[in-house]
């Protein structure tokens, strides 16, 4: 028996018509859900809402179930009307029942079923669009026979059916290789194994995993070989990265298994500023080819490239897209929800404003996620439930929108004043933390938001409308988070450049997190090198729910050696007085030997003190810029790589592009300098997160400051080992290393450590590791 939903079957036999600004905005379908609500209110007493309809059909030799609701089953006047509602930002005058056939046919397939279960020859329909703007709506009424709607619902079925087939082929194969498939490699590396069975068990299990597994015990293939191994049927895996460069380990991992045998729809989703074929911010029919028309021609690509191929990666992604002239952002948005490994960032999983709605906000799936550097994780969650705005922002798309319909000039001022009404006592201190967010801007920028999607959608030409989406986003972002404001949420007020910003900021997102988890997800493992105190991170994650593995490093620990300068003070007021005895470092480092360094700095401004100074006789010097962007950090990359005669020393800053997810092995790096334990900030901000952690957790310091701080210390350290046959050193400058709270929270295979506190003794000790 098969069982089919009726909106799916019309949607992906009969969906058409153009990408648009409507149906960005229609995501929120708490917006529609109003609107059908606000309908459904004036049905009369004998007509019902909601109306579950279902029927037994036997067609192509198959048994199907087909199942829904039914918006509006009508009595008016002793006659039965099916309506399907549909709400919309366009104006009604540019809607016909050709709009979106896809609606038109949901409601003829309602139709046919309720004719069929009441053996009516004849039934009267409606097609009813509201506008979420002031809730006007069009009619279409239509009377059809029942046997012209049964021949439109078998044709549908017949198509829907092959497509079935392919998905089932699909599943078919997946459950086969999976079974089938080997370990790739002939032997597992040291420690390997363990956490291949800790994976396993977590994903059999459903539970939670939090494994520390130090660089070199191969993270990539350890995860997804056993989560892959524990698939069932209609399970899917999401590998959620926290950097688009985190995506080849396990892309590359999964090619090879499909060189092996391995059967799997798998996906790549790029970040659309990356895979966008024209490069443009945003999607309008009028100015893009591959938005006019996406919908009619999505099934299209859809059958292309499902049965070209099992990996949808960026390059096929976008030939295919090219070939049929659609958006290719979009195009990898809808293949996903036929795959059964999805490549993605956090946000996709995580993100309310971001995640894929089939999967989070739908009790039918359950999956299965690996977290790949997990210690990003706390960090990025907050942002994802925070938000913020300016009266800057306000004001210019109170200008961009200027003498457009409807006007935002009110509601724009009417934020502005609430937002103003903070300057006074701005002028006393920096920041203002309110425990309850303004109810009232709450509502004013959610006014904006339905202002802005129906200038989006009624108007062609908008000057400057890269500004106006970029606004848009954040008023939505705002909008969003203010629905979620807790008790975890802080309200802040910032005065910057003669401009008031707002910011619901989020200290702490693991109720959101954990939430998440509970609901829409069977077993999740976050995994790392580094996690270090594992708590810290269970806390701000889980709420302290879950199991937790730390594996040794399978690296000789002679390898790598750890040199701790106690003498200098790099805490922001010795800043100034600590240069010339780092260049000292850097000069007695890079003359010990040719070789390739790096120089870790906290801050950029901490970084150009020193490269204002420093000169290298024989050194190429890489300075790490603060606009840097992909294809700067690839060649940056690749220079470390290549062999020179010269000496090689990058300035880069901890906590950035070049300290985690790179591997530079054997020569192409021999040690690494790390100036300052990578404190954050000290800014208000983190000052409240302190105060939220010591109330919470007894640890305000160490959870908004030392922790976070401490762990970027270790990803760049991790940079120097990355093989079994690499040997390099780590020179840590400031005195606070050497503290017991800094020394216990080193690895464990940080065991070759040496304290010295003159360059004297750092020359004798390089020279003495070169020697060994």
């Amino acid at each position: 028996m098969i069982k089919i939903a009726i909106k799916e079957l019309a949607y992906f036999t009969c969906q058409s018509g153009n990408l648009t600004p409507e149906f960005f905005s229609n995501r929120d379908l708490q917006i529609g859900k109003h609107a059908h609500d606000y309908l459904q209110s004036k049905y009369n007493e004998k007509s019902q809402k909601e109306v579950y309809i279902k029927n037994n059909i036997s067609y192509m030799g198959k048994d199907i179930i087909l199942h829904g609701f039914m918006d509006g089953l009508l009595n008016e006047d002793e006659e039965i009307i099916i309506e399907e509602i549909k709400s919309t930002t366009l104006d009604l005058d540019e809607i016909t029942t050709e709009y979106h056939k896809e609606h038109l046919a949901q409601l003829k397939i309602y139709a046919y079923l309720y004719a069929i279960n009441n053996n009516i020859d004849r039934i009267h329909t409606r097609l009813t669009y509201i506008s979420v703007v002031d809730y006007e709506t069009k009619k279409f009424d239509q009377i059809f026979n029942v046997n012209d709607l049964e021949e439109f619902v078998f044709s549908l079925l017949e198509e829907y059916l092959n497509w079935l087939y392919l998905l089932e082929k699909s599943e078919q194969n997946k459950i086969k290789t999976i079974k089938e498939i080997e370990f790739p490699y002939k032997q597992k590396r040291a420690y390997q194994n363990n956490l291949m069975k800790a994976v396993y068990e977590t994903m059999e299990n459903n539970e939670i995993l939090y494994a520390i597994a130090p660089t070199g015990i191969g993270k990539t293939m350890a995860t997804l070989f056993p989560a892959l191994k524990s698939l069932k049927e209609k399970e899917k895996i999401f590998y959620a990265t926290a950097k688009g460069s985190g995506k080849n380990a396990p892309l590359d991992a999964i090619k090879l298994l499909a060189r092996n045998g391995l059967k799997l729809k798998t996906i790549d989703l790029t970040a659309k500023s990356k895979i966008c074929n024209v490069c443009s911010k945003h999607c309008r029919p009028e100015e893009c080819p591959y938005a006019k028309g996406f919908f009619d021609k999505l099934k299209n690509a859809t059958y292309d490239i499902f049965e070209s191929t099992d990996i949808f990666d960026k390059e096929k992604i976008l030939e295919v897209a090219n070939k049929h002239q659609i958006c290719a952002f979009e195009f990898s948005l809808y293949l996903s929800y036929f795959c059964d490994l999805i490549i993605a960032d956090y946000n996709y999983v995580f993100d309310p404003h971001a995640h894929l709605i089939r999967y989070f906000d739908d009790d039918t799936y359950k999956i299965k996620v690996l977290v790949d550097e997990a210690h990003n994780m706390i960090s990025r969650s907050k942002e994802m439930y925070s938000a913020n705005i300016s009266t800057i922002d306000l004001r210019t798309v109170r200008a961009r929108l200027t003498g457009l319909k409807p006007s935002v000039r009110n509601d724009c001022n009417k934020a502005i004043e609430i937002m103003e009404k903070y300057r006074e006592r701005l002028a006393d201190k920096a920041l203002i933390c309110d425990e309850i967010q303004d109810l009232d801007l709450a509502v004013v920028i959610k006014n904006i938001i339905s202002k802005i999607e129906q200038i989006l959608t009624e108007n062609q030409k908008i000057d400057k409308i890269d500004d106006v989406y970029e606004i848009y986003h954040k008023l939505l972002s705002y909008s969003h988070t203010s629905d979620i404001y807790s008790h975890t949420h802080r309200y802040l007020i910032k005065l910057e450049n003669d401009n008031i910003y707002v910011n619901l900021f989020c200290l702490d997102a693991s109720d959101f997190i954990l939430e998440t988890i509970q609901n829409s997800i069977k077993s999740i493992v976050f995994f790392s090198a580094t996690m270090t105190p594992i708590k810290y991170y269970s806390d701000l994650l889980t709420k302290s729910i879950g199991k937790t593995l730390e594996l040794p490093s399978p690296f000789n620990p002679d390898n790598l050696e750890i040199i701790i300068n106690n003498k200098i003070s790099t805490k922001y007021k010795n800043r100034s007085a600590s240069i010339d005895e780092i260049i000292e470092i850097i000069e007695t480092t890079t003359n010990n030997r040719k070789g390739n360094y790096i120089v870790f700095f906290p801050s950029y401004k901490y970084l150009e003190m020193i490269v204002d100074k420093v000169e290298l006789e024989g050194c190429e010097m890489i300075i790490q810029s603060s606009d840097l962007d992909d294809k700067k950090r690839i060649e940056i990359i690749e220079k470390f790589r290549e062999k020179s005669e010269f000496s090689r020393v990058g300035f880069f800053v901890m906590g950035g592009v070049f300290s985690e997810g790179i591997d530079l092995i054997g020569d192409a790096l021999s040690g690494v300098i790390i100036v300052g334990v990578g404190l954050p900030m000290i800014c208000d901000e983190n000052n409240i997160l302190k105060d939220y952690f010591d109330q919470i957790y007894a640890k305000g310091f160490e959870y908004a400051y030392m922790y976070p701080g401490f762990t970027k210390v270790i990803q760049a350290v991790g940079r120097v080992i990355r093989t079994e046959t690499d040997r390099g050193f780590a020179i840590l400058i400031d005195e606070r290393f050497n503290y017991s709270q800094y020394r216990n929270l080193m690895p464990q295979h940080w065991k070759n450590i040496k304290v010295i506190n003159s360059n004297y003794v750092l020359k004798k000790e390089l020279e003495e590791f070169d020697k060994k």
